[in-house]
């Protein structure tokens, strides 16, 4: 959809497609199974927006929520989700009461953080998974600590153990070795510690590669253990990298997430004339020159500069000039060109989306990851939400 798009106050805007949601969702169900999805929604749903996304995987049949730190839950349960939520980062002493009252589920990642749990339900019950650090060397309990910390933790009857799990470093890269030794050193912890908890290990990466744990259908039962897969950018139709995008089950995925901004400047500059801060841009001809009102203040990454492309009246043209704040500008081509006389004022182009650039293309330009492309759009930017033929402009709500 490159029309425009009322989006009231705003030059750019985002577009995010519920339906895409659901898709993929089922999509990841059916993958994970007989494990259940965990579906991570941490910085605001990867830019999706949390408190609009979270309601339509929980009408799918999330088993639970995963979010980075204590305020995102509080949001979702405000937002009335009652799904079990998982905070993934290690708690501050001050997030327990948070945790507690909002009953979210707290990360125990030392035995530090072991005891103050223990001390702190004295007052309040809490929830817990006990992270295990099997290679990724970022949080956890190494796997020789995990008995004595587990032990802490038993020692106060008002603390419940609802799992244990470790996450992979390198699930993205199919075949690497890390993963198997990861998957290794907690298999031998979940056997050593023989207790009827939820052990989860699964990442996005491990899904789409069959890297991780899961098992097949036909596989031994002793091997069915992961009752948790934690899917984040797969959710939202998105692989780990460009080069697993084309797999089997990511190739099934349907982006749900798109960038568009409005020309809200044209003017013909001539040969000899450079464009946007630092000059380093010249045309090398008459050129049609399109202004768009969209910056790496709102998430379109200045590093992109010299790079990028747009669609535009159903051709990909080059971003021309440093990618500006605000703004960014576009070669159209010569001013008698039919596109440059076709474009006027007001117009969308698209930065990213399902009909192209994709986000994979803006990472590579920017040389970053899909992650970041994501997560870094702006919140001034307004999201349209569309389901159908339905949409809902959160600007305007």
């Amino acid at each position: 959809m490159t029309g425009d798009v009322p989006a009231a106050g705003s030059s750019v805007y985002a577009e995010i497609d519920l339906a895409a949601i659901r898709s993929n969702t089922r999509l990841l169900m059916e993958r994970a199974a007989p494990a259940q999805l965990m579906a991570v929604v941490k910085a605001d749903a990867y830019s999706h927006g949390a408190t609009q996304i979270a309601p339509v995987l929980e009408q799918e049949g999330v088993a639970a929520f995963a979010v980075a730190r204590p305020t995102e839950g509080v949001e979702l349960r405000e937002a009335g989700i009652t799904t079990r939520i998982l905070v993934l980062g290690a708690p501050l002493p001050g997030d327990l009461p948070v945790c507690a009252h909002h009953d979210l589920d707290v990360t125990v990642s030392s035995l530090e953080v072991a005891e103050r749990v223990r001390d702190y339900a004295r007052v309040q019950p809490l929830r817990v998974h006990l992270k295990v650090d099997t290679g990724m060397s970022r949080l956890g309990v190494s796997p020789e600590d995990v008995s004595d910390v587990y032990r802490t933790l038993q020692k106060e009857r008002r603390v419940t153990v609802g799992g244990v799990w470790t996450h992979f470093a390198t699930a993205d890269a199919p075949g690497h070795p890390l993963t198997a030794t990861q998957r290794e050193r907690f298999d031998a912890l979940r056997r050593e510690l023989d207790l009827p908890l939820s052990f989860h290990t699964d990442n996005t990466g491990a899904l789409l590669t069959g890297d991780g744990t899961l098992p097949s259908p036909e596989g031994p039962a002793s091997q069915t253990y992961p009752s948790y897969v934690r899917t984040g950018i797969a959710v939202y139709g998105l692989a780990p990298t460009s080069e697993l995008s084309s797999g089997e089950v990511a190739s099934k995925l349907r982006p749900a997430l798109a960038l568009r901004a409005r020309v809200t400047h044209l003017h013909t500059i001539d040969a000899g004339t450079s464009v946007s801060y630092g000059a380093t841009w010249t045309a090398d001809r008459p050129t049609r020159i399109a202004t768009l009102g969209a910056g790496y203040a709102d998430g379109y990454p200045r590093l992109g500069s010299g790079s990028a492309r747009v669609r535009i009246g159903d051709e990909l043209r080059p971003v021309v000039g440093t990618i500006c704040m605000d703004m960014c500008m576009v070669d159209l081509g010569p001013p008698d060109s039919p596109l440059a006389r076709r474009v006027e004022v007001g117009n969308a182009a698209t930065l990213f989306g399902p009909d192209g650039p994709t986000i994979y293309d803006v990472a590579r330009w920017a040389r970053t990851i899909p992650y970041e492309i994501c997560c870094g759009l702006s919140r001034r930017v307004p999201r349209i939400y569309t389901d159908g033929e339905d949409s809902e402009d959160e600007a305007n709500r």
